[in-house]
């Protein structure tokens, strides 16, 4: 079954788009280079790319290796790692693979102690948190057929992961709760009272019925480095729509942000929690940060005096093309300088700090099923963005 499947995939692959034209940057940004290439390691399809730097400087490229062109297919979690800032890319790593289940969202930060964290989800195949052409919604509860958040840990850069660990009896309280996770990094606070607090963004799907679903978002968060867990409160949600995937980032006053797609609004969706992710003020549209509805990539960027946040997205709200990095210097409240990087196809995409003067971004370079589903790094000046 599954030789046939890739087979299919294969022929469908030869019949899309090229990439022609796609995969090229700005003048003034690096050539984007390949990371994930369609039919590498028996995938034919990559998506939902996640970037880390480890404390030895590897940057490490987590992503979905995908058998079919569906979010609720058969899926496994894969990883590349470069050791020269991105520029070239190691073998395909499989961290997770089990032909009887679906894995999804990978979330990874690095802690202060060099430790690497990897959180994502997990769903029995044919189900998952929708009713969709191959798959059941599923149930609530921790029985058969629901969804399981693991986290594995690696305290070799990424060269070796330990077993995963079940989070879900904590990610998943409430009695209508079938998910929970989202495809971004997680992060350790840096600096005010919940220095060394380590952060990972939720979003909680919330079954309706057996057709119908909404979301929450919130955050598991541990003061111990990842040995013990606890569940946020969810944003409240009093004027705007719910928000779906999510992102967060540190402020320089030790606040966390979290910015969060918004379903149907070209606008993203904005909370703040003072208390380090355990409340949060209610969400609000941003006026400044529009875009069809996509996962982005938020990064707190901060050495010696400079302190910027950056944010990359499809600056469109038609299609997932034409991909910018937004800077702002005050935390996100504003967001003055907003800069193209790709002009073409621009999907999920993910941002990290190479160094003091260089973004690394991954990203994919598509759409839809027309375009070849690779995934792509590009790196780019921060100056080059203020100039």
């Amino acid at each position: 079954m599954r030789q046939m499947i890739q087979q299919c995939a294969f022929l469908l692959m030869a019949m899309v788009a090229p990439l022609s034209g796609q995969t090229e940057a700005v003048e003034g940004v690096e050539k984007p280079v390949l990371v994930f290439e369609s039919g590498e390691g028996g995938y034919p399809h990559y998506r939902i790319p996640a970037l880390e730097r480890a404390k030895d400087g590897s940057l490490l490229a987590f992503a979905e290796g995908r058998f079919i062109m569906d979010d609720h297919g058969r899926n496994d979690i894969v990883l590349k790692r470069s050791q020269d800032g991105g520029k070239t890319w190691g073998e395909l790593q499989v961290i997770h693979a089990d032909k009887e289940i679906v894995m999804v969202n990978p979330s990874p930060v690095t802690l202060e102690s060099g430790r690497i964290l990897l959180f994502y989800e997990t769903f029995p195949h044919g189900y998952h948190a929708r009713l969709g052409r191959h798959h059941k919604m599923m149930p609530s509860g921790f029985g058969m057929n629901t969804q399981k958040m693991l986290v594995r840990a690696s305290d070799d850069h990424g060269k070796t992961w330990s077993k995963a660990v079940e989070l879900q009896k904590v990610s998943r309280k409430g009695s209508s709760i079938i998910s929970s996770g989202s495809p971004a990094n997680s992060i350790q606070l840096k600096r005010g009272k919940h220095k060394g607090r380590v952060i990972v963004p939720l979003f909680l799907t919330q079954r309706i019925d057996d057709k119908n679903r909404t979301w929450q978002n919130a955050v598991l968060y541990s003061d111990d480095e990842g040995r013990s867990w606890k569940l946020s409160q969810s944003v409240p949600v009093t004027k705007t729509e719910p928000g779906n995937e999510c992102l967060v980032s540190e402020t320089d006053e030790g606040y966390v942000v979290m910015n969060s797609r918004s379903q149907r609004s070209k606008n993203r969706l904005l909370s703040q929690s003072r208390d380090g992710g355990v409340t949060w003020d209610p969400f609000v549209y941003s006026s400044a940060l529009q875009n069809r509805p996509c996962n982005c990539g938020l990064l707190k960027f901060a050495y010696g005096d400079k302190s910027r946040s950056y944010f990359s997205f499809n600056n469109s709200t038609k299609n997932r093309k034409n991909g910018y990095i937004a800077v702002s210097k005050d935390d996100g409240k504003t967001w003055p300088i907003k800069k193209q990087i790709i002009p073409g196809y621009f999907g999920y995409s993910q941002l990290v700090k190479c160094d003091d003067s260089t973004l690394g971004l991954i990203y994919e370079p598509f759409e839809s099923p027309r375009q070849k589903w690779d995934l792509y790094f590009v790196r780019v000046n921060t100056d080059w963005l203020e100039r």
